[in-house]
């Protein structure tokens, strides 16, 4: 009789908590207008998530990874529009540094898009002054990478993705970066200067452009939502791994562990 209640409780918390990954999920195919959200809106959606959902199976992966590819979006969108500030926030800058000032209790946060020097430009009248200062006085503590390379590397310590899954979200940040790379060397850095730069290029330059533009699509998006609500729908035999069927292509995106078992 224990074990048939244990058994019991354990399917009414499967229901409970596909009912909510399901729920998330609609929520996600209703913000798939990436244009419209940025880093704080899909920092939101993460921590909504992470409320919502205790139990870190497979669906709660795939729905991760649907959060992420927003924000890949979000990214490629900024980078074709020479948003380069916006698209190094989402790659490069971590979103909360801590400076640990020695003889002070509690550290103080950095400005996230000020330098160094220039925010403690007030403790010597010398840029090499500060920067001496800097080194022997305090110490730096990152608490929040950026975005894109924090989701990529939860994703990895959940050993539900494969190494080719991860290769192909690296093709496309290399294809952001060499984009990027390419508008900064023409001296674009927003969309002001891109709209100015559109204006006076030839034909040949706007064609080489567009080149080098990320194309941007909701596909996986979409295909990897349909799979955790195929989990989330479908029956629960042995709670936390899937029950449906993985073709070629979808095989390629998870580990042995993300597999029916």
């Amino acid at each position: 009789m224990e074990c048939q209640e244990i058994l019991a409780g354990a399917r009414d918390k499967a229901k409970a908590k596909n009912s909510l990954i399901l729920y998330f999920n609609f929520i996600l195919d209703k913000k798939s207008k990436y244009f419209s959200l940025n880093e704080s809106a899909l920092e939101d959606l993460i921590e909504q998530l992470d409320n919502l959902v205790f139990y870190r199976d497979l669906s709660y992966w795939l729905t991760l990874a649907r959060i992420n590819e927003l924000a890949l979006l979000c990214t490629e969108n900024y980078a074709n529009n020479g948003e380069l500030g916006l698209v190094g926030d989402f790659l490069l800058n971590p979103r909360l540094i801590l400076i640990h000032v020695r003889g002070q209790k509690r550290p103080i946060v950095k400005k996230r898009h000020m330098a160094l020097t220039e925010q403690f430009g007030s403790v010597a009248e010398t840029v090499q002054g500060v920067i001496q200062w800097l080194k022997t006085e305090t110490v730096l503590e990152m608490k929040l990478e950026a975005l894109l390379p924090d989701l990529e590397h939860k994703m990895e310590k959940s050993g539900y993705f494969s190494q080719a899954y991860f290769e192909s979200l690296n093709k496309r940040i290399i294809k952001i970066t060499e984009l990027t790379g390419f508008l900064s060397s023409g001296g674009i850095n927003d969309n002001v200067d891109l709209y100015q730069w559109a204006k006076k290029a030839g034909q040949a330059d706007r064609e080489l452009l567009e080149s080098k533009l990320c194309r941007c699509n909701l596909d996986r998006f979409f295909e990897l939502g349909r799979q955790a609500k195929d989990i989330a729908q479908g029956p629960s035999m042995s709670p936390g791994f899937p029950t449906f069927n993985f073709t070629k292509k979808e095989e390629s995106i998870f580990t042995n562990k993300g597999r029916m078992i």
